[in-house]
């Protein structure tokens, strides 16, 4: 699955990125490998909160959604 960092636009295969675990033991992408882009634990921790930023995402091929459950739900299997 590819990898794609909000901040410099870069797009790679995510084994490129770094990794690490936030508070709920979930796997999320820790840094960009071609710029300054992070995250820490805790910013990952509330990724399905509404309103947050997502440093990296998933490159997918579906459309997102309006409905409130259904963005919750995507946006806590996102990559940060």
């Amino acid at each position: 699955m590819n990898v794609k960092c909000n901040k410099c636009g870069y797009v790679g295969d995510k084994n490129e990125f770094p990794k690490d675990y936030d508070f709920c033991q979930q796997e999320f992408i820790k840094a960009c490998p071609k710029c300054d882009n992070r995250q820490s634990p805790g910013d990952a921790s509330l990724r399905m909160m509404p309103g947050q930023e997502h440093p990296f995402e998933y490159v997918r091929d579906v459309p997102k959604s309006d409905d409130p459950a259904t963005r919750v739900f995507h946006d806590a299997g996102e990559a940060s």
